[in-house]
This record gives structure tokens, C-alpha cells and sequence, in this order.
């Protein structure tokens, strides 16, 4: 699927919606790495990705949908779900302990950095569905998609302009039961 929206660095935190960090525009493959206190340090943390074998870091792009269990739903949901940092603990081989205040000196140093995936709305989705699109404009983004692909897409294009250095982009797709994890090349 071509392109069909106009990411630059100036918008992508309308396409990418984080609470944590909207102003940061790369995340390197070290990032959080740096994390050191006096009781633990800073360690790759785990993708949960349990298909995955090599060491890289880890985006799972997760698809969701309503559809089949809520009347009427017929949107997916996007979110891209990258590895953060775990902290081992200096004294206790072996241990990683939880450190909820560290996101707080940097939002780097925290478990994992999640992106709600949006898209803008368009004309033709309001005046097909007014009801359904009652007080959004052209151009108002939101978080449903009408296909899988759309999401797959637009994830692609924002892993490329986010992600630097050795990230790997995973697809955890929810909508199905089985073989719903699988790699993307980029």
C-alpha cells in the first residue's frame, strides 16, 4: 500500500500519539541504556515477542479490533509497543526490579514507550457516516482504521522516521487466533 499520508517531523506526533515524549523525535537503538543509580542499572528489556531470536530491539506493532464482539464495530486499532529498559539490580545477581520514578528524570528510562497509531478523518467518512462522525472535521485525526493494511502502513512509515540504529518492527495482530506474529522487513 502506497503512502497516503503526509508524515513529515513536524506531524508525526498527530500519527503517533504518546503522552510521554510527543517531542522527541528519534528513539535510538541505546536509548535508556544510560540509566545508572546507586541500587541498579540499565538493561534491554524484554519485547515479549517470543518468535523473535535475535537481540535486536523490538517494535510490536498491535492490532486490535471490536468487530465480531461489539454490535456494529468495524474499525482495527493500531499501536506500536518498542522496547524500553529493565533495572537490574547491582547487589542482587540476576534480580530487575521496577523503577517508576526514573521515566520521571528522562522518558527514556522506563520499560516501554508506547504510540497510539491515528489518521487524519476525511470529508467523505463524515458525509458517508455522519452519526458515526458527529463533531469531528476534515482533518481531525482519530484512532480507528477501516483495514489491517492501512494500520501495517502507516506503522511502517512512522517506525522509518522514528526508529534509528538496530530496531526490528513486529506485527502482534489480536484480530486473528492463529500465526498473528510475524516479522516486517523494512
Amino acid at each position: 500500500m502506497k503512502n497516503k499520508y503526509n508524515i513529515t517531523t513536524d506531524n508525526i506526533g498527530d500519527y503517533m500519539q504518546n503522552y510521554d515524549f510527543d517531542s522527541i523525535l528519534k528513539i535510538d537503538d541505546k536509548a535508556g541504556l544510560d540509566f545508572k543509580d546507586k541500587e541498579t542499572i540499565a538493561i534491554l528489556g524484554s519485547s515479549c515477542i517470543f518468535e523473535k531470536k535475535s537481540k535486536t530491539r523490538c517494535v510490536k506493532l498491535e492490532i486490535t479490533t471490536f468487530r465480531e464482539v461489539s454490535w456494529g464495530a468495524m474499525h482495527y486499532y493500531g499501536k506500536m509497543i518498542a522496547d524500553g529498559i529493565d533495572f537490574k539490580c547491582l547487589d542482587k545477581e540476576g534480580m530487575t526490579i521496577s523503577n517508576y520514578g526514573a521515566k520521571k528524570i528522562h522518558p527514556f528510562y522506563q520499560w516501554r514507550y508506547e504510540f497510539e497509531l491515528k489518521r487524519p478523518t476525511t470529508q467523505e467518512e463524515i458525509n458517508n457516516d455522519p452519526d458515526r462522525w458527529r463533531g469531528y472535521d476534515p482533518g481531525d485525526f482519530t484512532s480507528s482504521f477501516d483495514t489491517k493494511e492501512e494500520i501495517i502502513a502507516l506503522a511502517k512509515e512512522c517506525f522509518k522516521m522514528r526508529f534509528t540504529g538496530e530496531w526490528e518492527l513486529w506485527v502482534d495482530d489480536c484480530t486473528v487466533a492463529k500465526d498473528g506474529v510475524y516479522q516486517i522487513e523494512i
